[in-house]
């Protein structure tokens, strides 16, 4: 892997700067918080994204920004790639957004999530360490922040050595021994489970083979009262064949004895008939009789004739109703033009200047107007007087012929009744006529009824006492069912309790054979638990021991040898002891990396990480990032002498790529490149 490029936009001190990494060694130089570790910072938040503890999102994007971003550009195994992250401001807190790697080309939009593991696939990092927190064989082996390193120094050796495990992709060897004491704790209690289980095991294989004997038996009494039970169900079932016979007969006898009853039924209702018709049929001639003479009396005149007088009268009524509407409206505008006058001659006099023209009317010209009105008025009563008499002419025609057509009326009426009388005594002879045919049919019923009557009576006498046998055969079945019953309930009894004992035999032996197969599960438990104990166990606590001794003495010799190139003094020598702590010699005495001083503390520290990053780079085989190296003020605490040291590093690293962050001006004379940050206004920029 080869770094070509970064830009940062709102990250920490940058608003938006794109730096350019050629190849060889790189410095980046500037003043203490000029932004020199952010630009690691981001190219390690470009590849693996932001994490709570070590690298927040609150802690990268700038104060006030609502959104930034970083897009790394790299070169890996010749392929062009790009990988670009987002950064936005919520109301609750900073969050990553989608992002995108671009591959020759090709881009995919993913997750941050998605990314991590998409670049844990190209930098060929272990896939076990993409959910953990941290990033360590980046960590270790490109970029360590200044004070990681002295810090693993200063942890406990446990804390140390299970670092280093991970690091070294061997911590596997410590979760097998944990989670293999975790399975030997569980085979224990199943060992005890299963001993409580099969612990009456011999006890239940007695009781199975006694309930054996016992449900043998009860199968041998059943053999034997079967016999009889079938022999008591033949003897029922002649007995029921009897008996069915006897049914039908009195089912029989039964049906005979309704149908008699129906007859006699029908009999009566017949007869009621005949008597009912014979009262209706004198009603009948009586009324015929009463309505003859009535009509005898009337005399019946044309109806269509009066029905034309009346047509004519009211089309008389309807023309003097019009004329007398005519004579209203001429009286009503006689009476008007009389007023109209009148108001007119009173206005006339009252008036001594015309209104429009303001002269003085002269009395002869309002004599000659009251003279025309008084002329009209006259008029006007002499039409009154006409139309007024006219009026009460037309009233009277109109009252005379009113009273005509009422009489016609009245006599229309009756003509109608007529009419409903003959009607009436047509429909009761029709009824009449009915009823006669009812009645010569009633007479035949009757007739039918009886013979009937007469046959089913023989049909009875000749069953009569099948009821007193069928009591006897009854008698006879009830005695044969008795006996069914009481040898049914013998063998019932018998089967149930056969039932009931084969249900507890079965239930031994499952609980027989569940505890034979918890007895070979139990055989199976112990020298499963013997074998993990005693041979597993310390086989992978010597695999971790083989493979840790080897790491040790690689990693012991790359310290050592490091440690010598940066201090080349005799009474000062490093080593790592079993547990991988630097064991400091001074003077012929150990002593504590804290009694050093910092020009030394720094030496031990860089030393360590230069031997764990070859260390990792020859172990695990598979990463791709061998090539790279990034040193974030790997001098702090140097003397002129150590930093003169730092070039022969340089030169034994023999990488393709090494990034320097440091304020130190004497590393640029010994590096191939150097980039200048420097800040104003709060903004870092590259000069």
């Amino acid at each position: 892997m080869l770094l070509k490029s970064i830009k940062l936009n709102n990250i920490r001190s940058y608003v938006d700067q794109k730096i350019d990494f050629p190849t060889g060694s790189l410095l980046l130089s500037g003043d203490i918080g000029s932004g020199k570790s952010t630009i690691l910072l981001g190219i390690e938040f470009a590849l693996f994204g932001s994490k709570p503890s070590e690298l927040p999102a609150a802690s990268l994007l700038r104060h006030g920004k609502k959104e930034g971003s970083v897009e790394l550009n790299f070169e890996l195994e010749g392929k062009d790639i790009l990988v670009k992250r987002n950064l936005k401001r919520g109301k609750d807190a900073i969050k990553q957004e989608t992002g995108y790697i671009i591959t020759n080309g090709i881009k995919k939009e993913l997750s941050p999530v998605e990314m991590k593991s998409q670049i844990f696939d190209l930098l060929g990092y272990p896939k076990d360490l993409v959910a953990k927190g941290k990033d360590l064989i980046y960590r270790y082996t490109v970029y360590t922040p200044q004070e990681e390193m002295k810090r693993i120094l200063m942890e406990d050796k446990d804390s140390r050595l299970n670092t280093l495990r991970k690091v070294f992709n061997i911590d596997k060897y410590k979760k097998i021994r944990e989670n293999t004491s975790i399975f030997i704790r569980s085979i224990k209690e199943k060992r005890k489970e299963f001993e409580g289980f099969i612990s009456d095991l011999e006890e239940k294989k007695k009781e199975f083979d006694s309930m054996n004997k016992e449900f043998y038996n009860l199968n041998e009494k059943i053999k034997i009262i079967i016999p009889k039970v079938e022999k008591a169900k033949e003897n029922v079932n002649k007995k029921r064949d009897k008996i069915s016979i006897y049914e039908n007969k009195i089912n029989e006898l039964n049906k005979l004895r309704k149908n008699f009853e129906i007859l006699e039924l029908e009999l009566r209702n017949n007869l009621n008939d005949h008597n009912n018709n014979n009262k209706k049929i004198l009603m009948l001639n009586e009324q015929i009789l009463e309505l003859e003479k009535n009509l005898e009396k009337e005399k019946i005149e044309d109806g269509n004739q009066i029905k034309e007088k009346i047509q004519n009268l009211e089309n008389n009524i309807k023309k003097l109703n019009e004329e007398l509407e005519n004579i209203k409206q001429k009286l009503n505008e006689y009476k008007i033009n009389q007023i109209k006058s009148e108001e007119i001659i009173k206005k006339v006099s009252e008036i001594d200047k015309c209104p429009l023209c303001l002269q003085n009317v002269e009395h002869e010209h309002k004599n000659s107007i009251s003279d025309w009105e008084i002329r009209n008025i006259i008029e006007s009563e002499q039409n009154i007087d006409f139309y007024s008499e006219k009026e009460n002419n037309t009233r009277n025609k109109l009252d005379t012929i009113e009273k005509e057509r009422e009489a016609l009326r009245k006599s229309e009426s009756k003509i109608e009744l007529i009419k409903l009388k003959i009607q009436n005594m047509k429909e009761k002879k029709e009824e009449k006529e009915t009823l006669e045919k009812e009645r010569i049919e009633l007479k035949k019923n009757i007739g039918d009824i009886n013979a009937k009557k007469i046959d089913i009576n023989k049909k009875i006498d000749e069953i009569k006492n099948v009821e007193e046998d069928y009591k006897i055969v009854k008698i006879q079945l009830d005695m044969v069912l008795e006996e069914e019953k009481k040898f049914d309930i013998e063998k019932t009894g018998l089967e149930k309790e056969s039932e009931s004992l084969n249900r507890i035999i079965k239930t031994l032996e499952d609980e027989v054979d569940k505890k034979a197969k918890a007895k070979e599960k139990l055989n199976y438990l112990i020298e499963l638990h013997n074998w993990l104990e005693n041979y597993f166990l310390n086989l992978m606590s010597t695999m971790e021991r083989h493979i840790m001794l080897q790491v040790y003495r690689q990693f012991n010799e790359l310290f050592k040898t490091w440690f010598n190139v940066l201090i080349e003094d005799e009474t000062i020598s490093v080593r790592l002891d079993d547990e991988f702590t630097p064991i400091i010699e001074q003077n012929g005495y150990e002593t504590y990396v804290e009694n050093l001083s910092g020009g030394e503390k720094t030496s031990v520290a860089l030393s360590y990480r230069l031997a764990l990053n070859r260390v990792i780079n020859d172990i695990v085989s598979d990463i791709k990032t061998k090539d790279i190296l990034m040193l974030d003020e790997p001098t702090d605490g140097f003397s002129s002498e150590q930093l003169d040291k730092v070039r022969d590093v340089l030169d034994q690293l023999n990488m393709q790529q090494v990034v320097i962050v440091s304020h130190e001006s004497k590393i640029e004379s010994f590096v191939d490149n150097v980039i200048r940050i420097g800040k104003e206004e709060h903004v870092s920029k590259i000069y």
